[in-house]
Order: structure tokens, then sequence, then C-alpha cells
């Protein structure tokens, strides 16, 4: 429509200039729809609406605008009705254009010529324009689909990293307890060595006997309790792990999702004065897939080590807290670290923000937590921090209809 709107401002533009000029738009029937100022003042008529059979006075009804247009060379000269005063003739040509049929009238076929090819003209050159226009609009669609296919590939790159990461912190906690069971293990070994010596004497003193006992006890108590710690590691891990990569729902425990959230962690903040705090006024269960709160809380525990603690280098704590609220879940995340301006805060969620972008940073973690709970568990994640005084994220989120019963089993 904004083609034949030009087409007809580009006509009444020359009638201004120039000699009068009819000027008609219409159908393929012969329908009149549209005309310029000076074809309605000379013909008197509400022209739009009716048939161009009705503006000439010869020929009747038996013109075909669609035939004439046909062969554009023909100039046809058409006597037109006028309002108030004799017809006038007109030297007219007719052109196709799409489903409509262009209409000039002239009494100076010179000037009606001219006008008719800078109209063409015009036609042609918005043709080419809308065809350069197509192609850019390809490209650019092409460039949006690149660009959201390598957003996509950079978000899950740092989906793995963190895997990456949750897997080393595992594999530093467990170390402790298997070194403790091993070493255990090995006074253990080396106890039963010695009672085997004191059996192959024909004295034993009972001291020594009830020593050696003793020893065994005791690091049989370490043995267990740390492969029980380790087991217990391996749990969480397998838990956090699964939860991370499939995407399997079930009925699972809030509360203990956050802890292994700290327990994957605690290689983060070692050798840190950074203190994580959890507090749960109540035992919440939910239905879905953990792994998407491990994700966001593991993004905002690992934001706030680099960015409000600095690397680990302050001093600071770590808050989390959970609560039901009517048919929400609300967690609390807090940090007494650096905080941040104004518009960094504004800015936190968006894809590829990064202040320390020199030391590493992707600008994908506050997106990833931001898409997860907006997009998949259908909540609201805000943010609130001021500069030296700390950082606040409150997450909001729905708890599901397919949710709790309480005879589901808790996924383990």
């Amino acid at each position: 429509m904004s083609r034949k709107i030009s087409i007809q401002d580009a006509v009444n533009g020359y009638v201004d200039k120039k000699a009068p000029v009819l000027f008609f738009v219409l159908s393929r029937k012969g329908e009149i729809v549209s005309a310029n100022q000076y074809a309605k003042d000379l013909t008197g008529l509400s022209t739009t609406g009716q048939n161009f059979s009705d503006v000439i006075v010869d020929f009747s009804n038996e013109f075909d605008p669609a035939a004439a247009a046909g062969d554009p060379s023909i100039e046809r000269m058409l006597t037109v009705g006028v309002n108030n005063a004799s017809p006038r003739t007109f030297y007219f040509s007719f052109e196709p254009c799409e489903d409509q049929i262009l209409v000039f009238g002239r009494q100076d076929t010179d000037e009606l010529e001219t006008m008719r090819k800078e109209v063409l003209s015009l036609n042609r050159e918005q043709g080419s324009l809308m065809r350069q226009l197509h192609k850019a609009n390809a490209k650019l669609n092409k460039s949006l689909s690149d660009l959201r296919q390598a957003q996509a590939k950079l978000v899950e790159s740092e989906k793995m990293a963190s895997l990456g990461r949750l897997v080393a912190g595992f594999a530093h906690e467990i170390n402790t307890p298997i070194g403790i069971a091993l070493t255990a293990s090995s006074s253990i070994a080396e106890a039963s060595h010695q009672i085997e010596q004191m059996l192959m004497q024909e004295e034993v003193e009972e001291d020594d006997l009830i020593s050696t006992l003793e020893t065994i006890r005791d690091a049989s108590r370490l043995v267990f309790s740390n492969l029980n710690r380790s087991a217990d590691l391996v749990g969480s891990f397998k838990r956090t792990s699964m939860e991370q990569s499939v995407e399997e729902l079930f009925l699972y425990s809030l509360n203990d999702t956050i802890k292994d959230v700290l327990t994957s962690m605690k290689m983060t903040i070692k050798n840190t004065s950074i203190k994580a705090v959890f507090d749960s006024h109540e035992t919440i269960n939910l239905y879905g897939n953990p792994g998407d709160i491990f994700q966001v809380v593991s993004n905002l525990f690992e934001n706030s080590v680099r960015h409000g603690f600095d690397n680990g280098t302050l001093e600071g704590l770590i808050f989390i807290e959970i609560q039901k609220e009517n048919d929400n879940v609300l967690i609390h995340y807090s940090d007494t670290g650096k905080g941040m301006s104004a518009e960094v805060a504004e800015r936190v969620f968006e894809p590829f923000y990064t202040t320390v972008r020199a030391r590493g940073g992707t600008g994908l973690g506050m997106y990833i937590c931001h898409n997860i709970v907006t997009s998949r568990l259908k909540g609201t994640i805000e943010c609130k921090s001021t500069q030296e005084k700390g950082t606040k994220f409150i997450l909001t989120f729905p708890v599901t209809k397919e949710t709790i019963h309480e005879t589901d089993p808790i996924k383990k």
C-alpha cells in the first residue's frame, strides 16, 4: 500500500508543477480504487468505488481497461465528462501494475509521456529498493540465526564448564575421607600382623594385646565414618551431576539440593575468609528438575566469590534462606561483598555483560540464572545491590501443580 500511495503523491506533485493530468488506479474489473484530486475536481464525482466507465462519456460499458492495459504503448483518445462544463478529450495510457491498472490522461501528449515515464521510473526504483530490502532482511535473519546458535553454544559451554567445576569440587572433597580411610586401613593391617606375631609367641602381654585391639577398633571407626562420608559425597555428586545433564522430573528436596551446592562449593571458598550459611524455616519438597536450582544457586555463589569478594581475597558471608509462601517458593540469596553500582545492577542479567572480561568473564552466568528462573521455573529473579553493602537476589517461582504428594518418595 505504501508504494501505491507514493505513486499517487508523485503524480499529485507533478500536477502541481505541470499542466493538469488525470490519474486513476483501477482494479482489473475497471473499478476506481483511487484518483488524484484533479480528476475528482474535473469530473465532479466521488470517484472511489465507481467504475471507470462512469467517468468517460463514449464507449459506455463496452470499454475494457484490462484489455487496454494489455498494450501500454497505445494511447487511447477518450472523452471525459466534466462537472458543469462541456466534456473534454484526453489521451489515455493504461499500464498494468501487479493486480491493478494505472491510468494516465492528459490533453498534451508530450507531457503525458514525460509524466508516465517519471511515474514508471519511480515504480521501477521502488521495486529495486524492495528487492534490496528483501535481500538485506534475508542477510539480517541469517545473521540473527547464526548469533542465536552461537549464543546457545556459549550457554551450553558455560553449563558444561560449571559441571566441570562441580566435578573438581567433589573430587577434592572426597580426597580427604578416602585418604583417612586408607591410612586407617593400613593401621588395621599392621595391627592384624602384630596380633599374628603375638599368637606365634608362647606368652603375650595382656596390655600389648589390648592396645593392639584398641588400635584396630579406633582405626575401624575411622574407616567406617570416612567411608560413610565418602558414600554421602558420591551420592551427592551422582545426584547433582545427573540433575545437571538429565531432564527427568521427580519429587526432590530443595533443602538437600541447596546443601549439595554448598558441598560442591567448599573448595571454592577453601583457604578464604568467606563463610556460607544455609537457613531454612521448613523442609520444602518440589516436583521438577533439581538441576535447575543447582545451576542457579551455583552461578550465584561463584558470582559472589569472583565479583563480591574479589576472587576470595575479601572476608564476608554468603547467606541462603528458603521459604514457602502460599503457592510460591522464595529463595533469598545474599552476600556481604563489594556490591554493584546501579548501572551494573541494572544490566546484570544481560547476556555477555561482564565487568571482568579481561580476567576471563563470559557474562553468561547471570544470564543463565535469569533464563532458568523465568523460562524453566516460570518465576522471577530480582537483584538488589549497593556498593560496599553487598548484593541480594530474590528468586520467586510457583510450586508446580504436579507436586507434592506426601506418599511420593523423595529421590535420593
